[in-house]
């Protein structure tokens, strides 16, 4: 078999330096059997439950309504102990026996779109539209349906799984960054559910964006000609920054950056007297980050300098990539691998790119991937499209990783 990962393609799973947990004789199990039997007989109720959540409108940090529902639903489903903690996080712990492994499964509840007061799914064919149906409802979605599943198949864990339903993912992690500082034991893998199906992330992918704001006295084009102009500041400025070498290869020290929003002065026939941009500056490697960052600061000093502007210079230093030793050879990524090949996925995208809530685990030393929940389109927009049969493998995904993890 090949295996695409990243850039690379490598031929079996002797390579590896752990060996995967799958074998394909656990979908013929009578636990698997049974749960998939109750996935595939209860299509529609699992599709009019997406668009009832989807429905529920929960910007990040106005969680608390879809909060209500999971914890609903996870009481219904024999979780007599389901909570909200602290950060506003809805949770069913299953336990296992002592000596089994502790592995948190989550999925974000928030969506990007504050203003969004009302929504409405439309079904057109195999797609379900509206802005959070995929990012990350699908995901919750899923998690309900594989802890329901499980329960109808008469799953007795040896591991405990902390199912989490988490707040603000879009903006900062907060809640399961709040879950693992305070979890009552410690947790040996995290397993977020985000992105499409058919990716597999496992390392964190480090953010060193922000703004760039040059400032001058500003005068009428009448009196314009020699006059300092944070306009001409700002576009050099652009074009050297476009300039950085940046790697796109070894993945693992993959770097992008991107110049989104452009703004400066307020009328035609007048110089501007504050022009900024904003910078998106992403790479899996803190090296390269920090020193593609640090050129960014010294192109702009170096811009400010020749045009006699102001600048102030706000590039975050908080969201540092980390790469885990030895996690892309680890039982966990080839564990994923294998399901979704066998599940039909001819290449499987392995990165080390991760923007999710795995990043929290993995800067926190655990071991720690992302997977897909369906497919879609058009994310973090009003036209967000997903997949409808696409959450059905999502959710076979789900139940066959924790089939196989009970071996481990």
């Amino acid at each position: 078999m090949i295996v695409l990962l990243g850039p690379l393609f490598y031929r079996g799973p002797d390579l590896f330096a752990e060996e995967s947990l799958f074998k394909p004789a656990l979908a013929s199990s009578p636990l698997i059997k049974k749960a998939f039997s109750l996935i595939d007989s209860s299509r529609e109720k699992i599709i009019d439950e997406w668009i009832r959540l989807t429905e529920i409108p929960s910007p990040s940090g106005k969680e608390g309504k879809r909060a209500e529902y999971m914890k609903a639903q996870f009481v219904a489903a024999g979780f007599a102990d389901a909570l909200i903690d602290t950060a506003g996080n809805a949770m069913a712990v299953w336990k296992g026996r002592p000596d089994g492994k502790k592995i948190l499964v989550s999925a974000h509840m928030d969506t990007v779109f504050q203003q969004v007061d009302e929504i409405k799914v439309k079904r057109e064919g195999g797609i379900l539209k509206a802005p959070g149906v995929c990012d990350d409802t699908a995901s919750c979605v899923n998690l309900l349906w594989t802890i329901r599943a499980l329960k109808a198949a008469g799953f007795d864990p040896a591991n405990t799984y902390y199912f989490l339903a988490s707040v603000e993912e879009e903006t900062g992690m907060r809640g399961v960054r709040t879950f693992l500082e305070a979890a009552p034991e410690k947790v040996d893998l995290v397993v977020a559910l985000d992105g499409d199906l058919g990716e597999l992330s496992y390392g964190a992918l480090g953010f060193g964006g922000g703004r760039i704001t040059f400032r001058g006295p500003g005068a009428h084009t009448m009196k314009s000609r020699g006059a300092p102009n944070p306009n001409l500041a700002l576009a050099k400025a652009i074009e050297r920054i476009y300039g950085i070498e940046l790697p796109a290869e070894p993945i693992e020290r993959w770097t992008i950056v991107n110049i989104g929003v452009v703004k400066g002065g307020t009328v035609q026939n007048a110089m501007s007297q504050e022009s900024s941009f904003t910078v998106d500056l992403r790479s899996a490697d803190q090296d390269e980050l920090d020193r593609a960052r640090n050129e960014i600061k010294r192109i702009a000093a170096e811009v400010a300098s020749e045009e006699k502007v102001e600048v102030e210079v706000r590039l975050n230093d908080g969201a540092r990539a980390h790469q885990l030793p030895g996690a892309r050879d680890s039982y966990a990524v080839k564990t994923v691998v294998d399901i979704l090949m066998f599940l039909g996925f001819p290449k499987v995208d392995v990165n080390p790119l991760g923007s999710t809530e795995a990043n929290v685990g993995i800067e926190k030393g655990i071991l720690s991937v992302n997977l897909g929940r369906t497919t879609g389109r058009n994310k973090h927009s009003l036209e967000e499209e997903a997949d409808i049969d696409g959450i059905f493998l999502g959710q076979k995904q789900l139940l066959l990783l924790i089939g196989s993890l009970e071996t481990k």
